[in-house]
């Protein structure tokens, strides 16, 4: 009996012990959201060597940490939604190709729920909301709707 409780314990206490955050790297490589497809990273997601992400009509992707845009490209297509839990980043080198892009195409929308700095280009025709800072040293181009500020 007393051995059972013990095992419950052990296995009670491996559930509720907290997990260390993970992190995606796209080196390089092509990430196609079919339709009403869930992404779902535990952690950062981080592009470089021009990682590719399309997200199709009505995906979503959710980012529980930071996505980070180092290099390559993240495309954002009709009703998809992206919610980011912390800071989105596109970075630019002057001069290299190495650049972040993040488009938002109509009419869907990103949710950034820390804050959004953009050193690389930024396309938005549909809407962002950052719950924090903006911070643009970059491209941007909108047509759409940026608002900043918590709701």
């Amino acid at each position: 009996m007393i051995r059972r409780w013990a095992t419950l314990g052990c296995v009670m206490a491996a559930i509720v012990t907290a997990t260390n955050a993970q992190i995606m790297t796209n080196n390089g490589g092509i990430i196609s959201l079919s339709p009403r497809a869930v992404m779902q990273v535990n952690g950062t997601y981080v592009s470089i060597a021009n990682g590719q992400l399309t997200a199709g009509d009505s995906a979503q992707l959710r980012v529980s940490g930071s996505l980070h845009l180092a290099s390559g490209r993240a495309t954002f297509n009709g009703r998809s939604i992206a919610v980011v839990d912390s800071n989105l980043t596109t970075s630019g080198i002057p001069c290299t190709v190495a650049y972040g892009f993040l488009i938002r195409n109509a009419p869907g929308s990103i949710t950034v729920k820390g804050a959004l700095s953009s050193d690389g280009e930024i396309d938005n025709r549909g809407s962002i909301y950052v719950w924090r800072d903006f911070v643009n040293r970059g491209t941007l181009s909108n047509s759409g709707l940026i608002e900043v500020g918590q709701p």
